[in-house]
């Protein structure tokens, strides 16, 4: 009798449809079923027809869906096991902050992603991985737990054009308060009746380095390469899923994404063309018929480890991750670690920080991973130490605002100068007469000007007293998804930007990157750090910047100046702006900038001191714009450069005084250096 299925492997098929009807039919019923005996399928429970009905190959008259139902019902025990499988997932970052791509846990101690993604065991001990960087039932991200690798316990990988597949040991924790056991594993497996063609799968990815999501179930195996490694699928990915985990309906592991298309197979094993419109998997019991092989071979110190992976405890086929101990909280604000560049701010005014947040007790992070700043005058937080917490709405008795303070200084620097013709195109709050000053939008500890055609500010200055910043939570970190921010009411709406620039983007392309930062102006006493803060989620504040802008050297420039660059007092002042070009590309017809500038200034030894920089976003975002491969580097690009004073004049026409007199940059450079590497690098 001719098959009803998809599979075109008969013995494969008995396999499958002996571990999806549960015990249903006997070994000769499943026989006849496989041979084409559709009245075998009368025999099966409800929830064993569905698992069957994604197997059965579609037919002109739909005789046999009709007869064996829709395949769109699952038990509700799936979601349990979809989020049990999501526990293992984590992020990979680089050394410098960049999502590389995503991974799985695989045992206790071992974690799987894409060679592509991490070569070799230098690029490992420099990563990092994040469990839970994704968002709650209350769309506020979760509490983000990071880990160090640590490629001397285990590294093996195998090439692209192979396996594309790494396996390395985790290190000790860097930030949040869960144990690493506490995420659970997804164990491998060579068993031959994880899936048949036909099947459904789900992807549990990042997405361009995004939140986690899952390609939920509407995908399905469409054959494997005849090279026996791999296994095709369609599915929905993008930049940042590679290395994701494909599971089958039961959440047991079948491969691990790598490639949108054919690569490494260009067959099926019919003979058959892969198709095109489809993604590629480097099949799971290929990596462990492959690590087999290599288990004698490997250093002493590895097969320990090895062999736990290989030999998962009985019962283990699907994921171990711990359950949820407790619910979220609805409409709450969390405390989220996801960058952990920029930590978090919170004013607890005369209460102790959460216990929560001082509990965790992060190892040092490794000489060649950028540190996480506190910013303190030295001294470690006590429990009543003043912490930034959530933004709330802004104050609104704006008339109390003084804005920037041009003698902050021991030497005044003033604001810049505007020519007539810029200042014409510049946003004029209500009731104010158009001038230079009419124009500038004050807030607390900073000013700004807003361009009104581009709705971004055209530059915005900061005061920064280092000695009375806010003490900082180290666990913590700011997720832009977790942030509420407001348009300012003393200009037009429709003259600086909004929430549906940024609302719902998927894949999430920008965030709503500040031009003061958080922490900037965020000191004083504890009310006025808490309103300082708070301002500077308006609108007019804001630029649109790719997802990874702010993992650079960019955002750690003002912390080095601070600590390193010898201010006097610790105070300095920071000018920022974005550089408006006429080929900027349009997101929701918002022009994008490709650039922005910064200047830091300071007094040491009685000298007035500015340092220029350049952070280009170009390549960033021609790759998240346009057309890319599946790897995800290209999106996380920013390159950044010291830069002459009187070159960021030239190329925002503002005038900055003396300042071009005190530039720290190299007499005679008239034009950006090298992109730089570390702020150690820097002409300070």
């Amino acid at each position: 009798m001719t098959t009803i299925f998809s599979e075109p492997d008969h013995d494969r098929l008995v396999r499958r449809l002996s571990a999806v009807t549960g015990g249903d039919l006997t070994g000769p019923q499943i026989a006849k079923l496989a041979g084409g005996d559709a009245e075998m399928l009368n025999d099966l429970s409800p929830s064993s027809r569905q698992r069957v009905a994604a197997l059965i190959a579609p037919t002109a008259d739909g005789a046999l869906e009709k007869l064996v139902g829709p395949a769109d019902y699952v038990p509700i025990a799936y979601l349990d096991l979809a989020r049990r499988a999501s526990a293992t997932v984590a992020r990979v970052l680089d050394r410098h902050r960049r999502p590389l791509g995503t991974g799985v846990m695989v045992s206790p101690r071992l974690f799987m992603t894409n060679h592509h993604v991490i070569p070799d065991a230098t690029d490992a001990a420099a990563s990092s991985l994040q469990f839970d960087y994704q968002l709650c039932i209350d769309d506020i991200p979760e509490i983000v737990t990071e880990f160090r690798f640590d490629p001397t316990t285990f590294f093996w990988t195998s090439p692209v054009d192979d396996l594309d597949v790494s396996l390395i040991a985790v290190g000790p924790r860097l930030a949040g308060d869960k144990a690493l056991e506490h995420f659970g594993f997804t164990p491998l497996s060579s068993a031959a009746d994880k899936h048949a063609e036909g099947d459904f799968v789900s992807v549990i990815e990042h997405p361009d380095g995004d939140f986690k999501q899952i390609a939920l179930r509407e995908n399905r195996v469409v054959g494997r390469g005849a090279s026996s490694t791999t296994l095709f699928y369609s599915a929905d990915t993008l930049h940042g899923s590679s290395g994701s985990p494909v599971y089958n309906d039961e959440f047991c592991l079948v491969a691990l994404h790598h490639a949108g298309g054919p690569r490494n197979d260009r067959t099926l094993d019919t003979g058959a063309p892969a198709p095109d419109d489809c993604n590629e998997g480097i099949r799971a019991s290929a990596v462990v018929t492959a690590l087999r092989l290599r288990h004698d071979d490997l250093p002493l110190r590895f097969r320990d480890l090895l062999a736990e992976a290989l030999n998962p405890p009985m019962g283990s086929a699907r994921t171990t991750a711990t359950a949820p101990t407790r619910p979220p909280t609805i409409g709450t604000a969390t405390a989220v670690s996801a960058e952990l560049v920029l930590p978090e701010l919170r004013i607890v005014d005369g209460r102790a920080i959460a216990a929560e947040a001082l509990a965790a007790s992060p190892t040092s992070t490794p000489d060649d991973v950028p540190p996480i700043d506190v910013l303190s005058d030295g001294s470690p937080p006590t429990a009543g130490a003043m912490v930034l917490e959530r933004n709330d709405a802004p104050e609104t008795d704006y008339d109390k605002r003084r804005g920037y303070e041009p003698d902050f200084l021991p030497q005044a620097v003033a604001l810049p100068t505007l020519p007539t013709a810029l200042v014409k195109q510049c946003a004029l709050p209500h009731g104010m007469r158009r001038s230079a000053a009419g124009v500038v939008l004050r807030y607390h500890h900073f000013s700004l000007v807003i361009r009104a055609d581009r709705r971004m500010p055209v530059y915005t200055i900061v005061n920064v007293d280092g000695r009375r910043l806010r003490s900082i939570n180290r666990t913590t970190g700011e997720v832009e998804a977790a942030e509420i921010w407001y348009t300012d009411p003393r200009i037009d709406t429709d003259a600086q930007l909004g929430q549906e620039v940024f609302a719902s983007q998927r894949p999430r392309f920008f965030d709503r990157g500040h031009m003061v930062r958080r922490l900037d102006p965020a000191w004083g006493s504890p009310a006025t750090a808490k309103l300082s803060a708070d301002d500077t989620f308006h609108f007019t504040n804001c630029c649109p910047q790719i997802s990874a802008f702010n993992q650079h050297l960019w955002q750690g420039i003002e912390n080095y100046a601070l600590t390193n660059a010898g201010a006097e007092k610790k105070r300095i002042t920071i000018i920022t702006g974005p550089v408006f070009g006429a080929d900027d590309p349009v997101y929701r017809d918002v022009a994008v900038p490709r650039a922005f500038w910064k200047i830091v200034i300071r007094v040491h030894a009685g000298r007035l001191r500015a340092t220029g920089f350049i952070a280009d976003q170009s390549a960033g975002l021609d790759a998240a714009l346009g057309d890319g491969t599946e790897a995800f580097a290209e999106l996380g690009t920013v390159a950044v450069f010291q830069a002459p004073i009187a070159q960021i004049a030239s190329t925002t026409a503002l005038r900055f005084g003396t300042l071009a007199d005190h530039d720290t940059m190299q007499v005679g450079l008239e034009s950006a250096g090298p992109a730089l590497t570390a702020l150690d690098d820097v002409d300070w």
